[in-house]
């Protein structure tokens, strides 16, 4: 797994809440923990931690889990981050047998490139989850063809900057490959400086995505197309899955 470098800035981790503020995806995962009584949650690829506090502020025990430091930084620093346990690392990190519930959430799914890496973290997974527990992640659907709209015209916006004034900041579409998608963020800061982040995602077809996760010794219990839990349709954006360790 590669760390995108955009994460591990401290001037974009400060960021990133400030260009995904929405809560679709955040309560779909409150619910699902709510409803599975799970009581010990990992989070894994938390991020700056905005599910994994409230999950915790909800009453379950949880553990966040990151490879990159700026982003946890930010998790440890916001309110209720005394409330979870974080770790600098991936799932490898993660101890056998330790929680009823993963999620990773934000498309942090796309970012394992390959298959031996996309394989070896449904294994970690596997063994830090108890028997019978779920792993709930999604990820986009290719045919939906979401990087259409990676253009600096469709994806433009400007936000305010935590230490006063603005910024500008959009993504832009570099190379679009088999199963490979790569793009560029653009940030223009306050002072003028633009600072280019280089990222690929990996975009798994349903099909993929559901045989590398029963050879990995999970059920498949669920799988939607939006986060109003419809079905999936040729065209859903999204694949949300919720699979149980045999």
């Amino acid at each position: 797994m590669q760390v995108d470098a955009g994460f591990c800035l401290p001037e974009l981790a400060a960021l990133y809440d400030s260009e995904n503020a929405g809560r679709h995806d955040i309560e779909f995962y409150l619910a699902l923990a709510d409803e599975l009584s799970a009581a010990d949650v990992v989070d894994i690829g938390c991020g700056t931690g905005v599910l994994a506090v409230d999950l915790a502020a909800a009453g379950h025990r949880v553990l966040g889990v990151d490879p990159a430091a700026a982003m946890l930084h930010v998790a440890r620093s916001r309110p209720g981050g005394e409330t979870v346990r974080w770790v600098l690392g991936e799932a490898s990190a993660l101890g056998e047998r330790i929680a009823d519930l993963a999620v990773m959430t934000g498309h942090v799914a796309q970012v394992f490139l390959t298959d031996g890496d996309w394989n070896a973290m449904l294994a970690d997974v596997r063994r830090a989850l108890r028997p019978g527990g779920r792993f709930a992640f999604e990820t986009r659907n290719p045919a939906a063809q979401s990087w259409r709209g990676w253009t600096r015209e469709e994806s433009f916006g400007t936000y305010t900057w935590p230490g006063g004034g603005s910024y500008d900041s959009w993504v832009q579409v570099t190379s679009v490959e088999p199963g490979l998608v790569s793009f560029d963020g653009i940030t223009v800061l306050p002072d003028g400086r633009t600072i280019t982040s280089a990222s690929t995602l990996r975009f798994r077809t349903r099909a993929e995505v559901e045989e590398s996760l029963r050879a990995a010794g999970f059920a498949i219990e669920a799988l939607y197309g939006d986060w109003q839990r419809g079905p999936v349709a040729p065209l859903s954006r999204e694949l949300i899955v919720i699979a149980r360790r045999e």
